[in-house]
C-alpha cells in the first residue's frame, strides 16, 4: 500500500509546488514550492529507502522547510540566519549519525528537532492571527496550512513513539486529500494573498478618516490592539480590518503600528531623553520589544541610529575652511 499512497502524495506536492511557483506575486513562494519539493522526498524515500538513499538529506531537513514555509506564508518573523545554519546542521548530523550506527541519542535529537519545528507551527498560526489584515488569507489559508502543520506534527510524532510504518501512509493520504480540496474549493491561489476585493465604500471612507484621526491620539498606549481599536471607533473588528488592509495598504496590524511608534521615536531623538525614555513615550513596554520593532524597520538599533544622527549632524556643523582666494 505504501509504494503507492507514497508517490501518489509525491505526485500531487511536486504539481502543487509548481502551481505555487508559477505564481510570481505569491509571498513566500519560494519556500512553499521547497516545503513541498520536500515533502514529496520523504514520501518517496520512505517508499523506496534503499533505491533513494540520495534523498535523505532532504528528507532530514524538511521539518525546517515546513517551518519555513509556514512563516513566509503567514509573513510571520523569520528566525536569525545563523539559527537557521544551527538548525539545518542539527538536523542533517544527528539524522546521518543514527542512520550510520551511532548512538542512540542521535536519533532521540532528530526526532525531537523535527517534533519542535513542527509543532511550533500551530502556534505560528494562533499568534499571528490577531494581526492579520488579509481576510482572504485568514479564511482560506489558516485551514490549509494549519491541516499541513497538524499532518507534520503526527508523522513527527508517531516517528517518535516507534509508530512511523502506520503514520506515513496516513500522511500521504491525508496530503492527497489536502491538496485535492485545495485545487478543488480553494480557487485561485493568489486570492490568498493579492488585494481582490471591492474599494471602500463612502461609510468606509468615513471610518479612515476617523482612524487616522484616533491613531495618533491612542498609538501610545502599549496595550492597543485591533479589538480595542475598533471599539474606540465603535466600528465590526472585520470591517476595521478591512479599512486598514485597503484604506492604508497593510498586512498586518503590528507592523502597521510600529510604524506610527518608530517615526515618532525618530522625531523625538535628539532629546536628551534615554532610549528608554523615548521607547515607553511612543507606546512599547519594554526596551527589547522596542529594539526587535525598530531593528527590524530599520536594519539597525536605536542605539546605533542614533549614533550615526549625532555623527551626521556633528559633521554637518564643522565649519568648512575658508579656501584661499587666488589674488
Amino acid at each position: 500500500m505504501l509504494t503507492i499512497l507514497a508517490p501518489a502524495a509525491a505526485s500531487c506536492q511536486l504539481l502543487m509546488g509548481l502551481l505555487i511557483w508559477r505564481r510570481t506575486q505569491l509571498p513566500g513562494r519560494g519556500e512553499l514550492a521547497l516545503s513541498l519539493l520536500s515533502g514529496a522526498a520523504y514520501f518517496l524515500h520512505a517508499a523506496f529507502p534503499e533505491a533513494l538513499r540520495l534523498l535523505l538529506p532532504v528528507v532530514l531537513a524538511a521539518p525546517l522547510a515546513c517551518n519555513r514555509a509556514i512563516r513566509a506564508g503567514f509573513e510571520a518573523p523569520r528566525r536569525h540566519p545563523w539559527i537557521e545554519i544551527a538548525l539545518l546542521v542539527l538536523l542533517l548530523a544527528s539524522g546521518l549519525a543514527v542512520r550510520a550506527g551511532g548512538p542512540a541519542w542521535t536519533g532521540a535529537v532528530s526526532n525531537l528537532l523535527s517534533l519542535g519545528l513542527f509543532l511550533e507551527l500551530p502556534i505560528i498560526v494562533w499568534r499571528g492571527l490577531p494581526d492579520d489584515l488579509v481576510v482572504a488569507r485568514r479564511n482560506v489559508r489558516f485551514w490549509a496550512l494549519g491541516f499541513s502543520a497538524l499532518t507534520g506534527a503526527v508523522v513527527a510524532l508517531a516517528s517518535t513513539l516507534g509508530g512511523a510504518v502506520w503514520a506515513v501512509p496516513v500522511a500521504a493520504t491525508m496530503t492527497c486529500l489536502l491538496i485535492f480540496a485545495a485545487v478543488a474549493f480553494g480557487g485561485d491561489l493568489t486570492v490568498t494573498t493579492l488585494v481582490r476585493q471591492s474599494p471602500l465604500d463612502n461609510r468606509e471612507q468615513q471610518v479612515l478618516r476617523r482612524l487616522r484621526q484616533v491613531i495618533g491620539e491612542v498609538y501610545t498606549d502599549p496595550a492597543l490592539t485591533l479589538s480595542s481599536l475598533a471599539r474606540r471607533l465603535d466600528v465590526p473588528e472585520h470591517r476595521l480590518r478591512r479599512v486598514i488592509h485597503l484604506g492604508e495598504d497593510q498586512r498586518n496590524f503590528s507592523t502597521w503600528l510600529n510604524s506610527y511608534r518608530i517615526s515618532a521615536f525618530k522625531a523625538r531623538i535628539d532629546e536628551d531623553d534615554t532610549i528608554l525614555a523615548l521607547a515607553l513615550a511612543v507606546g512599547y513596554n519594554s526596551l527589547s520589544a522596542f529594539n526587535r520593532a525598530f531593528k527590524a524597520v530599520e536594519g539597525v538599533t536605536p542605539s546605533a541610529f542614533r549614533a550615526a544622527r549625532k555623527a551626521n549632524t556633528k559633521a554637518m556643523s564643522v565649519p568648512m575652511p575658508e579656501t584661499p582666494s587666488a589674488t
